[in-house]
C-alpha cells in the first residue's frame, strides 16, 4: 500500500505520539523562552524512537510513502 507523503507522516507521527502519551511517565511537554510548546529533550528522543519503530513496521507490512519503496 502506498499512501501519500502528507497522510503517510500524520500516521506515523500520530501513532508514535500515541505511543509516547501511553508510555512515558515523566513531564512530556515543556514551553520555551518564546513561548512555544514542545516534548521535552527526553520525551523528543523517544517519540524519535517510537516513530522509527512504526515506520519500520509499516514497512514491513508493505506500507508505504510516495516514492519511497
Amino acid at each position: 500500500m502506498i499512501l501519500s507523503v502528507e497522510k503517510y507522516l500524520e500516521l506515523t507521527s500520530c501513532l508514535a505520539a500515541k505511543i509516547l502519551n501511553n508510555t512515558y511517565l515523566d513531564e512530556i511537554l515543556t514551553e520555551d523562552e518564546n513561548g512555544d510548546i514542545r516534548y521535552t529533550e527526553e520525551a523528543q528522543e523517544q517519540f524519535n524512537e517510537h516513530l522509527d519503530m512504526v515506520c519500520a513496521h509499516l514497512t514491513a507490512h508493505g506500507i508505504h510513502k510516495e516514492n519511497d519503496q
